[in-house]
């Protein structure tokens, strides 16, 4: 579930609080407890807190509101039905070479993830599972196909030769196709790398975090860098720079929601 603004707001504001007593207390340390000047300890922990709740708070709104909209819930029963009406003709299939594999028992919801169970199934239909998915890719989210790789026919899981066709086939594919392959012992995932933004999208987000973010972490630098000649020009630029590149990779946010 995404926060709303407020939530964003509490919660920067509370890193901030955080972040800003370790920089309270670290500059205790690092200037001495033998004569501690905490007006100056104050301000350090200040500036970090505010830089820290800035930067994170301009992240999360950018990210809300221009690019990173979530995709409209769908009941999960209406999806899984969905990805069921995909795979009808692996189940004709199945029953034509005599198979327990069906869509209604093998096509279930785990936890929010459709998953698929190669359970009844044979290196035939699991090679044709394998071509709906990638066929239905524009379609299909996050994915988990069970294998039961490690378990054996014999013991009620996958059957091994099965298992290890369709990992090798998602394993050269999965990439080219938009997904991150994550293999488990008993299953393997299909996680979406996500979508580049496009380039009015990313200036959008750069130009609207670039100010805030590039501006107070230039400043923060600046005045963490102390009092020795130059120090102040080194750290402002220093910061400036840190900035730029955290803007950037803000505005390069990929969507992961398909």
């Amino acid at each position: 579930m995404s926060l709303t603004i407020r939530e964003m707001f509490t919660l920067s504001l509370f890193i901030g609080c955080i972040f800003a007593t370790m920089g309270f207390f670290l500059t205790i340390f690092a200037t001495g407890v033998d004569d501690v000047d905490l007006e100056s300890a104050g301000r350090v922990g200040a500036i970090v807190g505010t830089s820290v709740s800035v930067v994170i708070f301009t992240y999360g709104s950018v990210s809300k509101i221009l690019g990173v909209e979530k995709a409209t819930p769908v009941d999960r029963t209406i999806r899984i039905e969905t990805i069921r009406s995909m795979f009808h003709s692996i189940e004709m299939m199945a029953v034509e070479n005599k198979l327990k594999w069906s869509v209604s028992r093998r096509i279930m919801d785990s936890s929010g993830t459709p998953t698929i169970d190669l359970h009844d199934m044979d290196i035939r239909g699991a090679d044709a599972i394998v071509a709906v998915l990638l066929k239905n890719r524009n379609s299909l989210g996050r994915i988990r196909i069970v294998t039961g790789t490690g378990r054996g026919s014999a013991a009620g899981g996958v059957d091994l030769t099965v298992a290890e066709h369709v990992i090798s086939k998602l394993r050269r594919s999965a990439s080219s196709h938009g997904w991150q392959f994550i293999e488990k012992r008993s299953h393997i995932q299909l996680r979406p790398m996500g979508r580049k933004p496009s380039k009015a999208v990313w200036l959008r987000r750069f130009l609207v975090g670039v100010v805030p973010i590039t501006g107070s972490l230039a400043l923060a630098f600046r005045d963490l860098a102390g009092s020795a000649p130059g120090a102040d020009q080194n750290g402002f630029l220093f910061g400036f720079a840190i900035g730029l590149m955290l803007t950037a990779m803000m505005a390069s946010h990929r969507d992961r929601t398909g």
